[in-house]
């Protein structure tokens, strides 16, 4: 079936600048914002059981209160992805984002604790290192005296670094 046969207006229409006239003055037409749209108002009142309600007429024996409509910015002259003042430059982070910074938190605070761990065990097999094979081990007091330990303290010491290298390190 041909296009040209089956709406009578478009039958009239054969001739491609009559046509191209009727759908640019269309365009025109659904393009173009009414202009009682700029001029209408919104109006409030309340009801018997304390209900706000809004609506574009006013209604009959209510005390109403219009309210202007708030100016619709010209098209063209913001752009819909710019922030505006209402809208924050930098959004919340979403839930998922907290959690990812949640959990990179956490696995940086392991990473800490693990070389703090790391350290200790070093210092502990460092010391153990230093007490076991001698029978004489000298330390500095509070007071900066060099002291001789004796071979029960020396014993003790030991078996206490043993238990905490084998409790706390690998």
């Amino acid at each position: 079936m041909d296009m040209w046969n089956s709406a009578p207006f478009l039958r009239q229409a054969r001739t491609p600048g009559l046509l191209f006239c009727t759908l640019l003055g269309l365009l025109v037409l659904c393009g173009t914002p009414p202009a009682f749209a700029q001029d209408q108002k919104m109006y409030t009142w309340t009801d018997d059981n304390g209900v706000v309600h809004f609506s574009d007429q006013a209604p009959a024996g209510r005390d109403v209160q219009p309210q202007p409509l708030p100016e619709s910015p010209k098209p063209g002259s913001v752009s819909p992805v710019a922030p505006t003042e209402a809208q924050p430059t930098e959004a919340a982070p979403s839930a998922a984002q907290q959690r990812r910074e949640d959990i990179a938190r956490k696995a940086e605070e392991n990473r800490a604790r693990q070389e703090e761990a790391r350290v200790q065990c070093a210092n502990w097999q460092a010391e153990l290192e230093r007490l076991e094979p001698n029978r004489r081990v000298y330390f500095e007091n509070e007071e900066g005296e060099t002291e001789r330990m004796d071979d029960v303290e020396r014993t003790d010491r030991v078996a206490e670094l043993h238990d905490l290298i084998d409790k706390n390190c690998n």
